[in-house]
């Protein structure tokens, strides 16, 4: 048996609950993994607030993001480049109901992690990675780009422009004014989120794009800057997609090798993604108030 979280009825974090459960065993293509990391996510959040509906019975676990051992392994488990997984394998990448002891996850969602790879790294990069990458993917960038990322300290935002800078693009991202130096350690041009927004961008550049990772004020200093609907990405903005014409981030680019590729990069130094904090299983609903508050830079990593 093993520990997990889960929550019976939703709401906020006070509802999660921490319970022992059998450990359920790798049907084919799957692996059970003894979870190293797993990292939270405002969509976890929303989906245990309600506020994102969902047809799984309660008790419903909660997480995806994770970083692990595999400890058991069914049948013709392969990873995404057709690789045998084996037990003892140090991976990341998604599973269901990740914020436990123990998690299964389908092998294909997974990638070996890298040795110089920190384990609480990668255990919140599935999603802030994937979707930073998704963003690229629906409004590519480069030379002679302009890009406005809103909420460039976030997760996402400060992967994706990073992305950006590595492109060839110039970025000005917005964040509290806390957040600007290290924004500017990643060769961002810092700006207060905020109302009047479109002001201050406007003498660092007309923007050719906008990646809203955070809300919608970036999206909207886009519009009164003259940013074309379709150069503009919404991903924590849903009425904008409606009500702005703005791009739903796709989510071809969400693979396991595009996951690969961000924990190289990391690993090699040329990638960055802060752990803001960490917290132990028991914490669960210290750590999800903690995301769903004002914090530092980077991803809110639970450690079972």
């Amino acid at each position: 048996m093993s520990r997990v979280a889960r929550y019976e009825i939703p709401g906020g974090p006070e509802v999660l609950r921490i319970a022992e459960v059998d450990d359920p065993a790798p049907a084919a293509g799957e692996v059970l993994l003894r979870v190293a990391s797993a990292g939270l996510n405002p969509f976890d959040a929303k989906v245990r607030s309600g506020f994102i509906p969902s047809d799984a019975p309660f008790p419903r676990r909660i997480g995806s993001d994770v970083a692990g051992t595999v400890i058991a392994v069914g049948d013709g488990a392969r990873y995404w480049d057709g690789g045998d997984v084996a037990v003892g394998d140090e991976v990341l990448g998604r599973a269901s109901g990740s914020v436990a002891q123990r998690a299964l996850a389908r092998a294909e969602d997974l990638a070996r992690r890298p040795e110089a790879l920190p384990v609480a790294v990668a255990g919140g990069l599935n999603v802030a990675g994937l979707t930073a990458v998704s963003v690229l993917a629906t409004v590519p960038v480069g030379e002679g780009d302009t890009v406005l990322v809103g909420g460039a300290a976030g997760a996402v935002g400060i992967v994706a422009a990073q992305l950006a800078v590595a492109a060839g693009a110039r970025v000005v991202g917005t964040a509290s004014p806390r957040n600007h130096d290290l924004l500017r350690s990643i060769g961002v041009a810092p700006v207060a989120h905020g109302a009047g927004l479109s002001d201050r961008v406007r003498p660092l550049g007309t923007p050719t794009a906008v990646y809203d990772c955070h809300g919608r004020d970036a999206l909207d200093a886009g519009l009164a800057l003259g940013v074309p609907a379709d150069r503009m990405v919404a991903i924590a903005a849903y009425d904008a997609v409606d009500e702005l014409g703005v791009r739903s981030v796709e989510r071809k680019a969400r693979t396991a090798q595009n996951l690969a590729r961000l924990a190289d990069e990391i690993a090699a130094g040329r990638l960055r993604l802060p752990v803001a904090r960490t917290f132990a299983l028991d914490e669960v609903a210290a750590a999800f108030t903690e995301l769903e508050g004002p914090h530092a830079p980077g991803k809110i990593v639970v450690l079972p």
